[in-house]
């Protein structure tokens, strides 16, 4: 925990600090948040909702290959009141210049708890702990330590924060995640946006990468919405990356937050 403490301030809090003053020039609302984007949000499913998402995944790095997640599943339900549990399967398909590979990929599982609600002179906070299981036999699981803020005022959003990767495979690192995004809405459900994010290398001798995407989404009738994204690399390997999904939401009330 020490090492945690040390290594946030270290590593994330002059990028937390900037979010904090990027949000603190936005009054309170509420707006959803995350997906399409990597940047993740500190907004948990509503109490006793779903938010499952389907679609694909695609990265081409120019020193391991192209990878699409085919289809991949998100499922996220609202536990209790600003807890969220998730899980999230997919179906790899990996090409390098000597292989060719497709079957299940890892599979993660996460909770995201909100310890902060949103005011008017705050942000909102939450921890969303995750664990990847690998799928591969002998593989190694990857713990992922984030915190996220998030802070809203009529169609403007600002999300973003960051943390660590725990990674104990051979010949693989530890490594930090710092990410922001801005989002704006069109109309109720309907949002465009950007973000900046920055990864390190994740392996020995691998090179760390920071990034940019924009990203779109779009409310199809009360329950359902399609969500894209896509991105190049600033730096770093991954030369192009793209999202696309379809969510559907449901529950006592089932809607958009």
């Amino acid at each position: 925990m020490i090492f945690l403490t040390y290594a946030l301030r270290r590593r994330l809090l002059p990028a937390l600090t900037m979010l904090v003053v990027l949000s603190a020039l936005f009054g309170a609302s509420r707006a959803a948040a995350g997906p399409p984007y990597v940047t993740d949000d500190p907004e948990p499913t509503d109490y006793r909702h779903w938010e499952i998402y389907t679609g694909f995944q695609y990265a081409n790095d120019r020193g391991s290959g192209v990878s699409v997640s085919l289809p991949f599943a998100e499922f996220n339900y609202g536990a209790m009141p600003n807890v969220q549990v998730s899980l999230t399967m997919a179906l790899d398909d990996n090409i390098s210049n000597v292989t060719h590979r497709y079957d299940l990929g890892d599979t993660e599982i996460a909770v995201k708890t909100r310890f902060v609600q949103e005011s008017q002179d705050r942000p909102q906070i939450s921890f969303y702990p995750s664990v990847e299981i690998p799928s591969v036999a002998g593989a190694h699981a990857v713990t992922y330590l984030p915190l996220w803020l998030q802070k809203s005022s009529g169609p403007w959003t600002a999300f973003g924060g960051g943390g660590l990767y725990l990674n104990a495979g051979p010949r693989m690192r530890d490594y930090a995640f710092v990410g922001g995004a801005l989002e704006r809405a069109l109309s109720p459900g309907t949002t465009i946006g950007a973000e900046l994010f920055h990864q390190g290398a994740e392996a020995i001798g691998a090179s760390d990468t920071t990034a940019a995407n924009v990203g779109m989404i779009a409310q199809v009738g009360k329950y359902h919405a399609i969500l894209i994204s896509f991105g190049r690399a600033l730096h770093g390997d991954d030369a192009f990356s793209a999202y696309a999904s379809y969510e559907f939401a449901l529950g006592p009330a089932a809607g958009r937050k």
